[in-house]
């Protein structure tokens, strides 16, 4: 079986960015309770009655549950019983609480495994921003051998790869700064050399109002949502098919950007 995982804190619940109110999809319920089960033996105030809480276990209601994903008590019944019936948890019920247990927890606290998953992690995101600038390095030579004009830049608006490169807010911000003008001439014209493609990479790198940065963290998200998605759609799958799917997954980081 193939080694691998993705080592997640507990502080991304606390994201506002990702804590918003919305309707949570299975995949989404099940990370939470993973992420709300304790990680070590807790005791915990139940009424008046104090409640030992083993580690990989927390208690809770399934008012408060519905709450948190916006499900109806039916879905989550339904969702609860499945992910009993898969061996996934251990479900104790009361006219108090109800008590979920994480099958296995061990298997998703391995310590040495952390540290080594906190390390991929860095380099994953290395390894994209590095593939993104390569990519900004290599799509740069816009062909400016012959004099630009006011409607050579005005068409990068409508350049495919310069729209996936930069992003459709900084080209727009290029455009309207270069070809602005005295009445007389633009600002490009101006310039004893203008090479649309220099320019362009000099704008990125300075970033005056941080368009280039956004554009960046929108490709991560959208690789972030691709993973998600993905994910979701494999969790009916075998553990080494996930695995696999996840390697080639990671390995193709950054390299559509």
């Amino acid at each position: 079986m193939m080694d691998g995982w993705i080592s997640l804190h507990r502080k991304i619940l606390e994201n506002p960015i990702l804590n918003r109110s919305r309707i949570y999809s299975n995949f989404e319920a099940w990370i939470w309770l993973l992420l709300k089960a304790n990680h070590k033996d807790n005791k915990f105030m139940l009424g008046t009655e104090l409640v030992k809480v083993k580690k990989g276990s927390m208690i809770t209601s399934q008012k408060k549950l519905c709450r948190q994903f916006r499900w109806g008590n039916s879905k989550l019944r339904s969702f609860l019983k499945v992910l009993q019936k898969d061996k996934m948890i251990l479900l104790e019920t009361s006219t108090q609480s109800t008590q979920i247990t994480i099958c296995n927890y061990e298997t998703y606290q391995d310590k040495q495994t952390a540290n080594k998953s906190r390390t991929n992690h860095e380099q994953i995101t290395n390894k994209l921003r590095t593939n993104t600038n390569n990519n900004v390095n290599k799509d740069n030579n816009v062909n400016n051998n012959k004099r630009v004009t006011t409607q050579d830049i005005k068409n990068i608006i409508h350049d495919d790869k310069l729209l996936k490169l930069y992003g459709y807010r900084m080209l727009e911000e290029f455009i309207d700064y270069w070809i602005e003008g005295d009445g007389k001439k633009a600002k490009h014209q101006m310039q004893k050399t203008f090479d649309i493609g220099l320019r362009l990479k000099t704008w990125a790198k300075k970033d005056y109002n941080g368009m280039w940065k956004r554009h960046k963290e929108d490709l991560i998200q959208i690789e972030q949502d691709e993973y998600l998605k993905k994910a979701s759609e494999n969790a009916h799958k075998s553990p080494e098919l996930q695995q696999e799917e996840l390697k080639k997954m990671i390995s193709g980081i950054g390299r559509k950007a």
